[in-house]
């Protein structure tokens, strides 16, 4: 991966607009919408930020994203004595609601979309993976293995109780048909006897298409302008005409096609 933009300041010389092409219905939802998933319609910097990230493979979970953030700072802070005050710097970008940031934010900006096209919308019902190994996994798959039936009916009954509390304890599952009735046992002696994700209840949410007439394939729907260093340029350029992963917007069903165009 190669993070080496980071290490030169943020002048943002260059100028292009970034095309996207939507391949399937779009739902944008931000932040954590409860039980209906109302979509934006227009993405958000966020989810641009997020969809080049994908094209670039830089798929990190919150904690790594956050460490490795801080030591390209330190890093750079070595090289850049004069700039070690600067935001780019000293503070880590500006969070969505999801909590998700961008290595690329003080180096790559988005201006207000420039072409937003007529949409219809509709309803449909989603689900999602889930992966837990607490509670809510046990309650949450509908699949187990089939050695574990007893176990379960006797959980039904309340004749015995599976939690991750002090009191909980270890037991080999070949063991917990002999187990006596008020037994208290942790969810991880069984974790293994459930599927590595389960599916979530369905949920509605609402998808937009955009709609164009006369528009011919491979015509972008939204048009967005932005300002980036020669280096990112290059990072934009390598990854959207090779991209690590497919391009999508809001939830990962909204496939999207994406090109980018200097000025």
């Amino acid at each position: 991966m190669d993070f080496s933009f980071f290490f030169e300041p943020p002048e943002l010389t260059v100028t292009g607009t970034l095309q996207i092409e939507a391949l399937a219905p779009l739902s944008m939802a931000s932040g954590h919408p409860g039980n209906y998933y109302q979509s934006l319609r227009v993405p958000s910097p966020h989810m641009l930020y997020g969809m080049i990230e994908n094209a670039l493979g830089w798929h990190f979970a919150e904690d790594v994203r956050r460490e490795l953030y801080k030591e390209l700072q330190k890093r750079a802070k070595k090289v850049n004595k004069k700039e070690a005050k600067s935001a780019w710097l000293s503070a880590l970008p500006e969070a969505s609601d999801t909590k998700y940031f961008s290595f690329l934010r003080y180096h790559l900006e988005f201006e207000p979309v420039i072409f937003e096209p007529a949409t219809i919308t509709y309803d449909d019902l989603w689900s999602q993976q889930l992966r837990d190994s607490g509670r809510s996994f046990f309650g949450g798959s509908r699949h187990y293995d089939a050695s574990l039936e007893n176990t379960i009916n006797r959980v039904r009954r309340k004749a015995i109780e599976f939690g991750d509390r002090t009191g909980f304890e270890d037991v080999k599952p070949e063991a917990l048909d002999a187990l006596p009735d008020g037994g208290k046992v942790k969810y991880t002696s069984i974790r293994h006897l459930f599927p590595q994700y389960y599916a979530s209840l369905p949920t509605v949410r609402e998808y937009v298409e955009p709609v164009r007439t006369g528009k011919k394939i491979g015509e972008p729907d939204y048009l967005f302008r932005f300002n980036t260093t020669v280096k990112v340029l290059q990072l934009l350029k390598n990854a959207l005409d090779d991209p690590a992963a497919p391009l999508y917007l809001g939830s990962n069903d909204g496939w999207v096609n994406a090109t980018i165009e200097t000025a």
